[in-house]
């Protein structure tokens, strides 16, 4: 089967691998989103790696199903304070190779509804990272510092919530397309902020009331400084929310239909290093790839 490897360099390269064996349900891959986080370990990640894991897949029954990408154990008491991303289980991985190849192997899928685009369902493991986040967020007017694809989700989904949503991006076709989403641009002092783009901090921080939150979302790859003193002095908190569980990927699978339309281009494999480029570039808010 073909697949997008990692080689010796940490470079992606379509090559031919063999079909993945092993425990896990064989599937077909129809389509897989690119996230940060992939591109970030491009270069970094070991030689014969193969990346992604925002999968959407047909089983052998015809059906479309959304991939797992982490399980927690569920029992552990960092799962029962509701840190499952820090179970010691939890960071195995459940796709094998991964999802940017023609195969996969999967321990764990759920099932997608009838009516949602491939390229839309694969918003499903982005979304379902955001929802378990905003379980840390406290209520009220939220400042979300970055528009890019998570902080769009982030936009449409505090609105859902009930949030007066703000929202902040150097590009002003992003801050445009929080507009149309029904943020507005930052005006005052905000309860809560959720950091989307770590060059955003210093803004994040500003924003923030006495008491408020800053939600930090952005994988940070460098030490970012963080002005101690009006975290101390203004009695702020920080936390953080990295990853998703069965149980939001199921709430996200939900949400699904009811989000509006997130520009997406969609690249066939021999063309990810053109996707990745776009996204570098931020010409592209959101790349999926197909086989």
């Amino acid at each position: 089967m073909r697949a997008v490897v990692l080689d010796d360099a940490g470079e992606p390269a379509l090559a031919e691998l063999p079909e993945p064996e092993g425990e896990g349900e064989l599937v077909r891959v129809r389509a897989c989103g690119l996230c940060g986080t992939d591109v970030q370990k491009i270069g970094r990640a070991p030689s014969g790696t193969v990346l992604g894991h925002e999968v959407v897949a047909e089983r052998e029954d015809g059906s479309r199903a959304v991939l797992v990408h982490h399980r927690p154990c569920g029992k552990c008491a960092r799962c029962r304070a509701g840190h499952e991303s820090t179970c010691e289980r939890f960071p195995a991985a459940t796709i094998f190779p991964g999802g940017f190849a023609e195969r996969a192997r999967a321990l764990e899928a759920i099932a997608l509804p009838d009516g949602i685009r491939d390229d839309v369902a694969t918003f499903a493991e982005p979304l379902a990272c955001v929802l378990r986040a905003l379980e840390r967020v406290p209520p009220g007017r939220v400042l979300v510092v970055g528009c890019g694809f998570s902080g769009l989700l982030f936009v449409q989904a505090l609105l859902r919530r009930g949030d007066e949503v703000l929202a902040s991006d150097p590009l002003p076709e992003r801050r445009e397309l929080a507009r149309r989403y029904g943020a507005r641009g930052p005006d005052g002092s905000v309860d809560a902020a959720v950091l989307c783009a770590h060059a955003g901090l210093d803004d994040a921080l500003a924003a923030l009331q006495p008491g408020g939150t800053l939600l930090v979302f952005s994988w940070l790859t460098e030490p970012a400084p963080l002005d101690l003193e009006a975290v101390l002095r203004r009695e702020l908190s920080i936390v953080g929310s990295c990853s998703a569980t069965p149980g939001a990927m199921r709430d996200a699978v939900a949400l699904l239909p009811q989000l509006d339309p997130i520009p997406t281009v969609t690249l066939p494999l021999e063309r990810f290093a053109e996707g990745v480029d776009l996204y570098r570039r931020h010409e592209a808010v959101k790349v999926v790839f197909t086989p």
